[in-house]
């Protein structure tokens, strides 16, 4: 399962423009083309049209002294300030950081100059990268079944019994490289169900029968994340009378809700293309 961006979203941090060697920008928000240009006097210089903002490229960091305070300061960045591509490159610069919210910018192609805020879990072997989860991602594995299809009990398989539960993400491990998902990562899971479902995933002990509905379970949910998984992303069948009862996506492809199972069986991801 590989993340990709969902929606753009602005920060005060980023330059609208790529610049070589050290330059800093101040941004200034004028009363149009005239006061920009005056402004800049002999320094490379943008205006936006649409929000009126003068862009001023200086090679010197910006101070006070060179800031017209009528104009209104509105941001200075360093361009050539290197952002934290992983969280151990967050505990180069800070020895002795703790596990809490931070932000990187993935080198994962998809997300190419966009950055991202990661739960970075820090301790003196490793520093692993998580999405915080806003809202319940959650799979459920019931207790029910109905071999033939003909009359539903409230117990599962002799064979399977300790195996119903259900499981829920409050984080998502992920590898920045790709921004796709470590599944079998359970670290940050709560519920029921002793052997924890991998993420994405659904399953059931309901029915053998080919036409029998199948009730197994995982709702995915990453509203607020500024991410979604692939429109394109597959599941198929994996075990006895596996099959993939339906997946519904909701909210451009943020809310996913699968319902798979069989006899025992239920769905995974197939390809990622």
């Amino acid at each position: 399962m590989v993340l990709q961006e969902f929606h753009f979203k602005k920060t005060r941090s980023r330059a609208p423009a790529v610049l070589d060697g050290t330059q800093h920008l101040q941004i200034q928000r004028v009363f149009g083309l005239t006061t920009c240009a005056f402004l800049c006097l002999r320094l490379s210089c943008q205006y936006s049209e649409t929000s009126r903002l003068c862009i001023t490229r200086n090679p010197e960091a910006i101070s006070v002294s060179v800031i017209n305070p009528g104009s209104g300061l509105f941001d200075t960045y360093n361009v050539t300030q290197q952002d934290p591509t992983t969280c151990a490159d967050i505990r180069k610069d800070n020895p002795d950081p703790h596990s809490g919210e931070y932000t990187i910018m993935p080198s994962a192609p998809q997300f190419r100059g966009i950055r991202v805020k990661v739960f970075c879990l820090m301790n003196d072997t490793h520093q692993l990268e998580y999405v915080t989860l806003p809202n319940e991602n959650v799979g459920n594995y019931p207790k029910r079944s109905n071999e033939n299809c003909g009359h539903e009990v409230l117990y599962l398989p002799a064979d399977r019994v300790g195996t119903d539960g259900v499981t829920v993400y409050r984080k998502i491990r992920i590898l920045p490289s790709t921004m796709s998902v470590v599944r079998t990562d359970t670290s940050f899971t709560s519920g029921t169900k002793r052997k924890p479902h991998q993420f994405g995933t659904a399953g059931d002990c309901y029915s053998y029968g080919r036409n029998c509905k199948r009730i197994g379970t995982f709702h995915i949910n990453t509203l607020g994340t500024g991410m979604k998984f692939a429109s394109d992303l597959k599941w198929t069948g994996v075990g006895y009378a596996a099959k993939v009862h339906s997946i519904t996506r909701t909210k451009d492809g943020a809310v996913i809700d699968l319902v798979c199972g069989g006899w025992c069986g239920g769905c995974g991801i197939y390809t990622i293309t």
